[in-house]
């Protein structure tokens, strides 16, 4: 009951980030990889995560709204790989 309000939204920008640098890695294993349409699902994580991490998407509905959308395509776009394989 202590904690304020900037410690939580703190540690929930920390938590972004370090899910943002650890997708950041699987793409860029996927670019590696040679598996275009991973790489392209984990770049979505990525930028999804960084709006984030970074707040934009707190301060602007047309950012969230951006945000959900590279959600739910990287989401499809791997769901679609795992089933075509």
């Amino acid at each position: 009951m202590g904690r304020s309000r900037g410690t939580g939204m703190q540690s929930h920008r920390l938590f972004m980030w370090i899910a943002t640098a650890l997708w950041l890695i699987a793409a860029l294993a996927a670019v590696i990889d040679g598996d275009t349409l991973n790489a392209v699902a984990w770049f979505g994580f990525v930028a999804a995560g960084a709006l984030g991490a970074s707040g934009a998407t707190e301060r602007s509905r047309g950012l969230s709204y951006l945000s959900i959308a590279l959600l739910v395509a990287a989401v499809g776009i791997l769901i679609s790989v795992f089933l075509a394989d």
